[in-house]
């Protein structure tokens, strides 16, 4: 019997690999087991495969989710000698392994590959990455991302864009201003100010479903509307801060004769601090957070 186990990693490429394969021949012929992710293995997360063959079966297990399993033949070759070399990250004629590879065991022994890696050209001891070395540079709340052959930082939950998440992508709003996105197609307008105050989102008109909104804001005045979204008819959702500076969610959906409330924070929010807000709506079913507190709740039918 023998056992093969460890961990790897894969940096981002353009191909997404989903396929690990398991093969041998110990005189039987050819026999191949493969297990197939529900997602691409290129994507700079650790990866755990074990593979085992003994005189029963042969296993390939790949994150203890993936599993297939193939009996051995009734006849024929149980022993496999292994008098040859043992190779880690490629073999004769075939495409090299990119990525890291750690926590490698065969048979119970746990080989050393960082003290190999030392005295192999183009093999470098550890799997730290460039992240390790790097992220401090990805700054308000940005993440650092591992790439073939460098990094980056990931913005998007962030009120802050640019390479190193350092550019302030917000708005000051003097009272009774605002800005507007068009959802659907407008009448092409030559009007400077319709050019300026409108922004089109989508090239067509669209019927949503579902939202997902995330944002920060720091204010010390109330009643205020952050945001509104209106449809044809008498739909509509909007977020506001109430007199007392609490949050509120407003929304008519249809069939609703009064638009339904959602108190989400009974907080002053209106109190000169940042404060992060993420929504999400599948139909009528909204789900709103606030820093740390979270409320869910369903309209009426």
């Amino acid at each position: 019997m023998w056992k093969l186990a460890g961990k790897a990693t894969f940096p981002r490429r353009q191909a997404a690999p989903k396929v690990v394969s398991f093969s041998f021949d110990v005189g039987n012929g050819p026999v191949e087991l493969n297990v197939h992710s529900a997602t691409p293995l290129n994507d700079d997360q650790w990866h755990r495969v074990v593979a085992e063959r003994n005189v029963k079966e042969a296993v390939l297990q790949l994150d203890q989710t993936y599993r297939v399993s193939r009996s051995a033949p009734t006849q024929g070759h149980t022993r496999l000698e292994l008098f040859s070399q043992l190779y880690v990250g490629a073999a004769g004629g075939q495409r090299g392994f990119l990525g890291c590879i750690r926590g490698l065991r065969m048979n119970g022994i746990t080989l050393d590959l960082e003290d190999r890696a030392k005295v192999t050209p183009g093999v470098k001891p550890g799997c730290q990455g460039h992240c390790t070395s790097y992220g401090m540079y990805c700054r308000n709340g940005g993440k650092c991302v591992e790439k073939y052959n460098g990094y980056l930082c990931d913005c998007s939950k962030t009120a802050y864009d640019g390479p190193f998440c350092t550019k302030d992508i917000g708005g000051f709003f003097e009272a009774g201003t605002l800005v507007r996105y068009s959802l659907a197609p407008e009448p092409v307008s030559t009007s400077r100010e319709s050019r300026l105050q409108s922004h089109q989102l989508w090239p067509q008109e669209v019927n949503l479903t579902r939202e997902e909104l995330s944002m920060s804001f720091s204010t010390s005045n109330s009643p205020a509307v952050l945001l509104y979204v209106s449809a044809k008819t008498q739909d509509y959702l909007a977020l506001l801060l109430r007199h007392n500076g609490s949050l509120q969610v407003r929304y008519n959906l249809g069939g609703l004769r009064e638009p339904f409330a959602i108190d989400v924070d009974q907080r002053n929010l209106a109190n000169g601090q940042p404060h992060s807000i993420n929504m999400s709506r599948v139909n009528r079913s909204i789900t709103i957070q606030v820093q740390s507190s979270l409320a869910d709740t369903h309209a009426p039918k």
